[in-house]
């Protein structure tokens, strides 16, 4: 399988000109696509519902950002005793209750998978547990969205081990930025971006429109999942690693 060495190329925004001059001038920004998501901690779920999900340990045991993003809440909390909330770059939240040692402060901009806390039972809780919920944008007075499916798109199965940066599921590494089109084609409208050395949760690859830079031709696109739902696709041309930005499984 041929490798892409792509070290010393031009700049992203000197070869994505063509893609950019494509897209209409009017159009609005594109939503980021779904980062890749770390393991939160370890243990056992014992609870989870719609907006949230209980994963039970021992006493001190580490809990680690889903995502990077900014702290936005590190202290007191009603109901949880303390918490942490991270703000991550695709505008939701993720909150993490009962723990006994909170290790981040607000406007603290944290990695994801570093350690954030430590485990505990503080507030309303019967035993040491995290308390893990997402929200779509910083408001506390919506409810929460269901944190299975949000991690497994972004390529964690609960429960899981940490450590392994995006779980259990495949992700891809961009080199560039490239636009993450509606199908496997520079024609089709721009749906969301992927940026230089961030990494992304995604689902298999197919073939589709043979674009080239630097020399190199690939006709091979990445499918990834969309916050918003539904799935883009991103040409390989743009992912480090092989022709297939590694990615193993076909798109059936």
């Amino acid at each position: 399988m041929r490798l892409f060495p792509y070290a010393g190329l031009v700049t992203a925004a000197a070869v994505l000109l063509p893609l950019t001059a494509a897209l209409p001038a009017a159009a609005a920004p594109a939503a980021p696509a779904a980062f890749a998501a770390s393991c939160p901690t370890a243990g056992v779920v014992t609870q989870g519902y719609g907006d949230g999900v209980d994963i039970a340990n021992a006493q001190g045991t580490p809990i680690y950002a889903v995502g990077s993003g900014e702290v936005i809440n590190s202290g007191p909390a009603s109901g949880y005793g303390q918490w942490i909330r991270i703000l991550h770059d695709d505008g939701t939240v993720t909150e993490y209750g009962h723990m006994y040692q909170r290790d981040v402060v607000v406007g603290q901009h944290v990695q994801a998978g570093q350690r954030i806390a430590l485990m505990g039972s503080e507030g309303e809780a019967t035993g040491p547990h995290l308390h893990l919920r997402v929200r779509i944008g910083t408001s506390t007075t919506v409810r929460g969205i269901d944190p299975v499916p949000y991690l497994r798109d972004r390529g964690v199965n609960l429960p899981c081990t940490p450590g392994g940066g995006g779980g259990q599921g495949t992700t891809v590494t961009a080199w560039a930025q490239a636009n993450v089109r509606s199908c496997a084609a520079t024609s089709c409208a721009a749906v969301s971006t992927v940026y230089p050395n961030e990494s992304y949760p995604a689902n298999c690859w197919k073939t589709g429109q043979l674009v080239t830079a630097e020399g190199y031709s690939n006709d091979k696109w990445i499918e990834l999942p969309l916050n918003a739902g539904g799935v883009g696709y991103v040409s390989a041309i743009y992912l480090k690693g092989d022709d297939k930005g590694n990615v193993s499984r076909q798109c059936g």
